[in-house]
């Protein structure tokens, strides 16, 4: 199958955009070679973004670069990745999604070599900008291909399965960064993040391609048949979801980033049993994300199970998870219930709902857009936890965080629209509907 294909109007603005794209529709084997490539893709920019969190004094000693600079070495990504969001979609649908996410592998390689060659904190900190850019842009393209690579119903897995993108991530740093440190010095988890890009640039090249007609595209010419033009309250609906997701993004950080401490100062823990804790919760989001997805797909009903995902989180959160308790039965209790149920629910039910209410292609890129760019703003929100647990309890902190939770499930619920009453109807053919979508 080319790598190319006639002029295709989804395909993007510029010719850029048909590079990449197959002259006919892709079969499953394609779609999920595609998926795979990018997921571990997504999965090294992860790497390479969470890779230096444990070492940040260390990297600043060799730099000269007191504690507060040194916090820039991380917030650098947070802050190209609120920048590149809507110019990322931007740039996806012009120049193509090829093209784009060759982009993004490029400034993660780049940033990588300038890393290595830094001999200076500032170069340094600009080469961890330049592979926030790469970062940026994958977050974004990331869950905006899917809905045109898979059919609408089977969004529930896919996204599902996506949504664990960053699992791997946190695992390899976690895991590796101390023991290559020890052993060969920081500049060796740099190494193995350009190795890591390298390899998985190769596989983006090899298998990443869209169909002719991006299945949203065709959805929406099928949903034009059967009932005109797409009502304005489900786009409203799809970017609301997309807006709500702040409330997830400010409240999961706080964990991620103020639990091991927690551990540690209130439950007694020791420093590597405490650095588990979010290791622990990335890995039962795994199996958590891929059952709800699929759960969703036969159900349809992602508006509840969303909903159902916050009033969990809105629980655990003001109840046990930081409940200034010693009982450590009950805090790993609760970190397991955290990652399988809430982050199994909440991310994929959001990605998952929004291709489904958008009804339009145009729609969907700039409501998942919305969600990336939430998820970096969220970030710079949740460092207020700490100030507020330093000026009170770890408890208080939480309880002012479920206060937009508990928002955003109000939302949902009152002004959201039921998928479940969504079923596309066998309208047209598949030939009829490919002449609707490319006309």
């Amino acid at each position: 199958m080319s790598e190319t294909a006639p002029n295709v109007p989804a395909a993007g603005k510029f010719k850029s955009a048909q590079w990449g794209v197959a002259e006919g529709e892709l079969t499953n084997r394609q779609r999920w070679l595609c998926f795979w490539s990018l997921f571990v893709f997504g999965s090294c920019c992860v790497y390479q973004w969470l890779m230096p969190a444990s070492i940040l004094t260390n990297i600043g000693a060799v730099f000269n670069m007191d504690l507060d600079t040194a916090g820039w070495i991380m917030s650098v990504f947070t802050l190209t990745g609120l920048l590149l969001a809507y110019p990322g979609a931007w740039i996806m649908r012009n120049v193509g999604i090829k093209v784009s996410i060759i982009i993004a592998a490029v400034l993660t390689i780049m940033g990588n070599v300038l890393a290595l060659l830094a001999d200076s904190g500032t170069l340094f900190i600009f080469a961890r900008a330049v592979q926030g850019c790469g970062f940026g842009l994958i977050a974004v393209i990331g869950p905006n291909i899917m809905p045109r690579l898979f059919p609408l119903e089977r969004q529930g897995l896919v996204m599902g399965i996506w949504s664990q993108w960053v699992c791997p991530g946190v695992a390899l740093a976690s895991l590796s960064t101390p023991l290559l440190y020890a052993a060969f010095g920081w500049k060796s988890i740099f190494v193995l993040s350009l190795a890591l890009q390298v390899v998985t640039t190769l596989l983006v090249l090899a298998f990443v391609k869209m169909p002719v007609v991006p299945e949203n595209v065709r959805a929406k010419g099928q949903g034009k048949a059967r009932m005109g033009k797409p009502s304005k309250a489900y786009t409203i609906s799809a970017f609301a979801v997309g807006f709500c997701f702040l409330a997830w993004c400010t409240s999961y950080p706080t964990f991620n980033t103020f639990y091991p401490t927690y551990a540690q100062t209130v439950q007694g823990m020791d420093l590597f049993t405490a650095s588990m804790t979010t290791l622990v919760a990335a890995v039962a989001t795994i199996p958590g994300g891929i059952l709800f997805g699929l759960v969703a797909d036969k159900i349809k009903q992602r508006k509840f199970m969303l909903i159902a995902g916050y009033v969990l989180l809105i629980v655990v959160c003001a109840t046990v998870l930081w409940s200034n308790s010693q009982n450590q039965a009950l805090a790993w209790g609760s970190i397991i219930f955290l990652g399988f149920f809430c982050a199994g629910l909440v991310p994929t039910m959001s990605r998952a709902l929004i291709p489904v209410l958008a009804q339009d292609p145009a729609t969907t890129d700039y409501a998942l857009t919305g969600m990336a760019f939430v998820t970096q703003l969220g970030g710079f929100i949740a460092a207020f936890f700490g100030t507020i647990a330093a000026g009170s309890t770890y408890q208080f902190a939480a309880l002012t965080f479920v206060v937009p939770l508990c928002a955003a499930a109000v939302i949902v619920l009152l002004f959201v629209k039921n998928d479940h009453r969504m079923k596309r109807g066998e309208i047209a053919s598949e030939g009829e509907a490919v002449q609707q979508a490319a006309s």
